[in-house]
């Protein structure tokens, strides 16, 4: 029998400690037997079960499987971290391989012994976590305004060895801290956030809380084993599925070709009045269908020269809307890979649709059937194939039906401008009232006081000056018929050309001597092709009822986009 002394001679503990330094044994430099042995070898029966990985004794030894062992504080080295293959969910952490920057004290432990929290498992109450995940999406920077202050942000989606995803976002000082920091596709570990319960109103991710980092959230960029995949998708079937598959306002994953790239444009945002960028994507797979998908910001700026050669696209996160049909819309969390790998999307899926596109979708004679722009819709252009001539207004009796159920009709045609209505007394435009801000926006009517201020009635103020914004009636044509077309102020800018406003034209036309400028400017607007997308509304004029037609969006014809669709449209006949 062993007995345990704990009272040991001062010899025998120096014997102890010789022992405990001695090079690599079976259990290696753990200090994980505290007594010592019997003359024969035996290990007692009772040991102190308080195992220390890496004490610094300069030995990288195996370590004893114990799945008791609790991990110990971090410790400085720059010793390469053995990995640990007994602690579930656990990581080397090597800082010889690592980046590390935020507040704080790193409470990470560099020699690989911290055990990280998976994502499907963090709780609004575990006060102390640490997970390893890699950034599958990272959101531009946004401002924000309340009443209790202003602020920047910006968000993140974060995905582990889980499957899991989760939304990290980071307000004020922390944006400044990370964003730059922080790249996509790169794998780092986050600690001392804040949970809380997600807005799933805005939140895609899985898991059901996120969050919320600050100056002192802790974070370290690690080395990429291979561990965590670059994205977890859940594709629907194709691109037809989307009519019948996914909810109005919902979410999906799409893997297609990018065929075709829009024109870039712009609209106003109604909350923050700022100016935003757009850019609508034509997408298309094996089921011979196309959708419309806008992208937004920078996405839109480089749209152009990023989707060009018509590339594979792995989209996940795409809001469906109705849209004009079926469309898509890219958010915060959207995330898209060209020309993904085979082992994140599926190797059978992705051959199947690169074999219908070398085979059938590039050729320029194959036709595909639109589900973007086919109903109702404003803005939104529709495939060549959609369009209609100017005589379906008549022949379809458009228009006629909004009497009942206040609906417009929408037409988009492709029709040369043959006269503008530039004449109205007092300049084709209106005065606006001058507040920027709600409720006006710079749109309702403004009329002149004896004061010489300009007072609207909607906000009931007076302002120093008014805004004055486009608005008058065109003549267009085509081979089958002739419209009359109301202009409004944005459709005008973009038919009389860039830099051309009403306010413009008023101060140096009407105030000033250029009256030869302001014919020139409507002149070279005449006989000009374009494609028009058209609201058609009956609308009560005194006791009788008339159909009028209102431009909502213009863009010049691309005659070589248009040459293809021709002859595509030719070879199919």
């Amino acid at each position: 029998m062993i007995i345990l002394n704990n009272s040991s001679s001062s010899s025998s503990k120096h014997q102890m400690q010789r022992n405990n330094n001695s090079n690599n044994n079976k259990l290696g430099n753990s200090n994980y037997n505290n007594t010592t042995t019997n003359t024969n070898g035996a290990k007692p029966m009772y040991n102190q079960q308080r195992q220390q990985y890496n004490n610094n004794n300069g030995n990288n030894g195996n370590r004893p499987n114990n799945m008791y062992a609790r991990p110990q504080a971090a410790v400085a080295s720059n010793a390469a971290a053995p990995q640990n293959r007994y602690a579930s969910n656990s990581y080397n952490n090597n800082t010889s391989n690592s980046n590390s920057f935020g507040g704080g004290t790193h409470t990470s432990n560099p020699h690989g012994n911290t055990l990280y929290t998976p994502i499907s498992q963090l709780n609004i109450y575990m006060s102390k976590w640490t997970i390893r995940a890699r950034v599958t999406s990272k959101g531009a920077i946004k401002t924000w305004s309340n009443a209790k202050g202003e602020g920047r942000l910006f968000s993140l989606d974060l995905l582990d060895d889980s499957g899991t995803d989760i939304r990290a976002t980071f307000f004020k000082e922390a944006v400044d801290r990370f964003y730059d920091l922080m790249m996509l596709n790169h794998v780092y570990t986050i600690s001392g956030g804040k949970l809380k319960v997600a807005n799933m109103q805005w939140n895609t991710c899985k898991s059901g809380f996120e969050i919320t980092c600050d100056a002192n959230t802790e974070i370290h960029e690690v080395k990429d084993d291979g561990r965590i995949q670059r994205n977890v998708y859940e594709f629907i079937d194709d691109i037809a599925a989307l009519e019948t598959s996914c909810e109005v306002n919902g979410n999906a994953d799409l893997l297609a070709v990018v065929k075709s790239v829009g024109p870039v444009g712009t609209v106003t945002s109604k909350r923050t009045q700022q100016e935003l960028f757009k850019c609508d994507l034509t997408l298309v797979d094996q089921s011979n269908t196309s959708v419309n998908l806008t992208v937004w910001g920078e996405e839109a700026k480089t749209a152009a020269s990023k989707y060009d050669r018509s590339p594979i696209a792995a989209i996940k996160k795409v809001r469906v809307s109705d849209y004009g049909g079926r469309s898509l819309g890219t958010t915060s969390g959207t995330n898209i890979v060209l020309d993904p790998r085979g082992e994140d999307v599926g190797v059978q899926r992705l051959e199947i649709l690169k074999s219908w596109w070398r085979n059938q979708g590039s050729n320029v004679s194959h036709s595909v059937k639109s589900i973007s722009g086919s109903a109702g819709g404003s803005g939104r252009m529709v495939s060549f194939e959609d369009r209609k001539p100017i005589r379906a207004i008549k022949d379809e009796n458009m228009g006629g039906s909004a009497s009942m159920d206040n609906k417009p009709d929408w037409l988009t045609v492709k029709a040369c401008f043959t006269f503008l209505k530039k004449d109205k007394e007092g300049g084709p435009w209106y005065t606006a009232c001058g507040n920027a801000d709600e409720p006006c926006k710079n749109r309702p009517k403004a009329t002149m006081t004896t004061e010489g201020t300009w007072h609207c009635d909607k906000c009931n103020r007076a302002m120093p000056n008014c805004v004055r914004r486009f608005i008058f009636s065109a003549c267009i044509t085509d081979d089958t018929s002739t419209s009359w077309v109301s202009i409004f102020n944005e459709q005008a800018e973009m038919l009389l050309g860039e830099g051309i406003t009403a306010d413009m034209l008023y101060e140096r036309c009407f105030e000033g001597s250029e009256q030869e400028m302001f014919e020139s400017v409507f002149n070279k607007a005449n006989f000009t092709d374009w494609v028009l997308k058209c609201r058609v509304k009956a609308e009560m004029v005194g006791d009788e009822q008339r159909v009028k037609t209102s431009v909502v969006n213009l863009m010049p014809v691309d005659y070589v986009q248009e040459s293809r669709d021709m002859l595509a449209a030719i070879n199919r006949m």
